[in-house]
């Protein structure tokens, strides 16, 4: 049986100009979507209501780091943050390979030799956590704006 550990994964973000590895984030949680209900329910029933799938509501979420004012890309997540900085394209790369995105123009190119999960979404509110005897951490909150699709790597 396959498995796809978490050690080794990689977080990316494309705002629509270039692709920033986000170096040393310690967890990315993506939420759980919602989906509405669509009561479909005809005047006759006597015994239980009945509905049909709505709308998918994406979730919030969270990224989360402990704070190295040396990484660039940690002030880049509290800037955006700060920013309330949206339609950012998110890509997470599994650990069963290692190729990094690339941009071409406006558009960010996914290796097809790692699997992939990716959103659009936004982070704001940054809170940096004090606790004792630990290192100061920071999480951004993450509101995606479209469900997760994964792709599973197509080439060894």
């Amino acid at each position: 049986m396959a498995v796809i550990k978490v050690a080794g994964t990689n977080v990316y973000a494309f705002d629509g100009t270039a692709v920033t590895k986000l170096i040393c984030t310690t967890g990315i949680d993506l939420g759980s979507d919602s989906t509405s209900r669509i009561e479909n329910t005809c005047l006759e029933e006597t015994q239980s209501r009945s509905y049909l799938n709505g709308l998918s509501d994406p979730a919030e979420g969270s990224l989360t780091f402990n704070l190295d004012p040396a990484n660039t890309t940690h002030l880049k997540l509290i800037e955006w943050a700060e920013d309330k900085k949206e339609g950012i394209q998110f890509y997470v790369g599994a650990s069963d390979g290692t190729a990094d995105i690339t941009a071409t123009g406006t558009t960010a190119v996914v290796p097809e030799t790692r699997s992939w999960w990716s959103f659009i979404g936004g982070i704001s509110t940054p809170v940096p956590s004090f606790d004792l005897d630990a290192l100061v951490g920071y999480t951004v909150t993450l509101q995606r704006s479209t469900s997760v699709a994964f792709t599973p790597k197509t080439t060894p």
